[in-house]
């Protein structure tokens, strides 16, 4: 909601915007203190400064600092409610803070954190959709309870990996305040509103569509690449993050699927093993892999965890079969042989696929990726994807497992893999709601076939997307995303690809150290995560670094 800031000192009053009278729910915080209270007073008047929603409340080592977002550019819509980009913030400090030189430091870094065009690039939030959760388990949670659901804030029912700001909103919420923080992600949101369909079941008649892709970064071991990599002790994964297709038929009002919603989920995460691959100067920085007695339990930890929340998992790597990267499939495979032969009640549930991408379709050879898709098709078939009835809005069927896809980086092979899934799953949605033509062979067209003008949006939209991610991460757009864009790998995307690796290892090795304080400083990954192979003993490998 819209909020009015009205500050006096170090003494800040939040009311929202143009609610008058003698009795309105106020934020008070006292920033030299870093108190905070839910109150109900008279309205303010005064200037003021309007905002679009506070983040949080974080501690500097004298008073607290509040987060504001200031302005956003709305990119989309989704059951009728607005999906916005945060394009402004502002850290708010008391005039005395910033008279102590480490409040100063703090006080930069929160700055990095929440700015978009810093740590804080892809932030998203949204009033009245909690972006926080994929549609299934928002549908999930809405037909368990629906007046629960209806009455819960959205800080109450926000998925806690993809609360972006979670750790700076726990004062407010502790202070009774949930009401006016705003949750927001860090990933990616865009849509292709006004898409033309034809609906076969009534002789071609025209039908809207939008397509909505929304990536939610998980909080827990966030970070930048060679700052964050592998797991942790917990099982928490470096580069984890959620995409969400969602397709949704607009209209007409008059057509039988109009309100109809399909979504399809699939996961990235770094390979869940403790290893490490801290800048050194070096182009490609030694790799040291931790002995299986450490990682056999953050490895099933992970995903005993995405079994509970996912069911199913194909587990698909694209990392090198030869050098460091060969060694690190070596032991991702020997973990997920151990752990899919054992007698653990998620044995069935994890399925381990290894396909060397470089090997297979290196020399512009992407038409191999038939040969992964030929491993992988009856389960994903078998997983499906979410479709909500458009007459009564439930839930007709469940996706019922997901994939998990990897490389080194989480990020350049990775996004070829997930955009030719995707367009499958898109497929598929198109499919089911009876919007694909058949060919004069009798078969179902393909995406490209269908509709060629939807397919070269499609491919923009994932590349798009490919590069948000990667540029949080690694600091640049993703490499072979000419492919994803145009479904070609050139000359030039090799000459771009080039470019983007020495620009990376810049930024690795002279800049992303303080980003990623920026980070953990805004997430509390300081002190929470652990990375193995840190610290003094960090040759021997046989050390833990907390900090």
């Amino acid at each position: 909601m819209a909020l009015s800031v009205y500050t006096s000192g170090s003494q800040v009053l939040v009311q929202p915007q143009g609610e008058r009278g003698a009795a309105v729910s106020t934020l008070s915080v006292d920033l030299a203190s870093g108190s905070a209270q839910h109150l109900t007073v008279p309205s303010e008047s005064g200037p003021a400064l309007e905002v679009l929603g506070v983040m949080g409340l974080c501690k500097l080592h004298s008073g607290s600092a509040l987060l504001l977002i200031t302005a956003a550019r709305k990119v989309g819509m989704l059951e009728g409610a607005d999906l916005f980009l945060v394009t402004q913030t502002k850290v708010l400090a008391a005039p005395s803070a910033k008279l102590n030189s480490a409040n100063r430091s703090l006080l930069s870094l929160l700055e990095e954190a929440v700015h978009p065009c810093g740590a804080g690039r892809g932030l998203y939030f949204s009033y009245f959709h909690d972006l926080t959760l994929t549609t299934q388990r928002a549908a999930s949670l809405r037909v368990a309870d629906p007046a629960a659901f209806a009455a819960q804030l959205p800080v109450e029912r926000a998925d806690s990996r993809f609360f972006w700001n979670k750790v700076a909103a726990a004062p407010l919420i502790k202070a009774g305040a949930a009401r006016f923080v705003q949750p927001c992600i860090l990933g990616f949101v865009q849509q292709l509103p006004g898409l033309q369909l034809k609906d076969q079941a009534a002789h071609g008649n025209p039908v809207t569509a939008s397509l909505t892709l929304i990536a939610r970064r998980s909080t827990a071991r966030s970070g930048v690449r060679q700052w964050r990599r592998g797991a942790d002790a917990e099982g928490n994964v470096a580069n984890f993050a959620e995409t969400e297709q969602i397709l949704a038929i607009e209209g007409p009002a008059n057509s039988p699927l109009a309100g109809a919603l399909c979504s399809y989920l699939i996961l990235r995460g770094s390979i869940p093993l403790l290893w490490t691959q801290l800048p050194n100067i070096k182009y490609k920085p030694s790799t040291l892999i931790a002995p299986a007695e450490l990682s056999s339990p953050a490895h099933d930890k992970h995903f005993h965890a995405l079994v509970e929340q996912y069911k199913g998992v194909v587990a698909i790597n694209l990392i090198n079969h030869h050098g460091t990267e060969g060694k690190l499939e070596v032991a991702f495979r020997s973990e997920a042989a151990r752990l899919t032969s054992s007698a653990s009640a998620i044995a069935r549930a994890v399925r381990y696929i290894a396909f060397d991408f470089h090997s297979e379709c290196g020399n512009k050879r992407y038409h191999r990726l038939s040969l992964l898709w030929d491993q992988i098709s009856a389960d994903f078939t078998a997983q499906g994807f979410l479709r909500v009835d458009p007459a009564s809005g439930a839930v007709a069927r469940q996706q019922g497992g997901v994939v998990r896809v990897n490389c080194i980086d989480c990020l350049d092979r990775t996004n070829v893999v997930q955009g030719v899934l995707a367009r499958k799953s898109l497929e598929a949605m198109l499919a089911s709601l009876g919007l694909l033509p058949s060919t004069r062979e009798g078969h179902l067209a393909t995406l490209p076939e269908a509709y060629p003008e939807v397919e070269r949006e499609f491919k923009i939209l994932w590349a798009d997307h490919g590069d948000a991610l990667s540029t949080q991460y690694a600091g640049t757009g993703a490499m072979k995303s000419g492919f994803t864009r145009t479904g070609k790998r050139t000359t030039a995307g090799a000459l771009d690809d080039g470019v983007k690796a020495v620009v990376r290892y810049y930024l690795n090795n002279y800049q992303d150290g303080r980003k990623q304080d920026a980070l953990d400083l805004l997430t509390g990954g300081r002190g929470r995560g652990r990375d193995w192979g840190r610290g003094r003993d960090r040759d021997r490998g046989f050390a833990w670094w907390a900090g």
